[in-house]
């Protein structure tokens, strides 16, 4: 991660060693080390196959239900916090990202292909897997 060679990635609840990847791959960001030298943020409507992802845009509108909280990102795209991973979260500061830039990362999903989606749902499920996976863009 120091030297750009890969992505900071987590998964609640085994987050033990986040603090320390998240310095790591700041400062090879900060140095335009590697992959950072020219980094592939995608805004949510330039998104046209599942996997991973770096993701770039303003959160719409923020939805929570029985399936989670959801981060509209326009009509293409939504991220999802599962209710399992809640304790893992600053919920209140997930509700107040509605009109705010953010930076996601993770595994984009094709809800269409997997027979998941509803009239009027994003095609692109991003499911945020731990805190760290979300940032606010200063």
């Amino acid at each position: 991660l120091a030297e750009g060679l890969g992505y900071q990635v987590a998964f609640a609840p085994v987050t033990r060693l986040v603090g320390c990847q998240q310095l790591a791959e700041r400062g090879a960001r900060e140095a335009s080390l590697g992959l950072w030298r020219k980094p592939e943020w995608r805004k949510p409507g330039q998104i046209e196959s599942g996997g991973f992802a770096l993701i770039r845009g303003k959160v719409l509108r923020v939805e929570r239900n029985r399936g989670g909280i959801w981060l509209e990102m326009g009509n293409s795209l939504v991220l999802q916090v599962k209710p399992k991973l809640f304790s893992q979260f600053d919920i209140e500061s997930l509700q107040n990202l509605a009109g705010r830039e953010v930076e996601a990362r993770g595994w984009v999903v094709d809800r269409l292909r997997r027979g998941q989606i509803k009239s009027g749902q994003a095609r692109w499920l991003l499911p945020i897997t731990a805190e760290v996976m979300l940032e606010e863009v200063q």
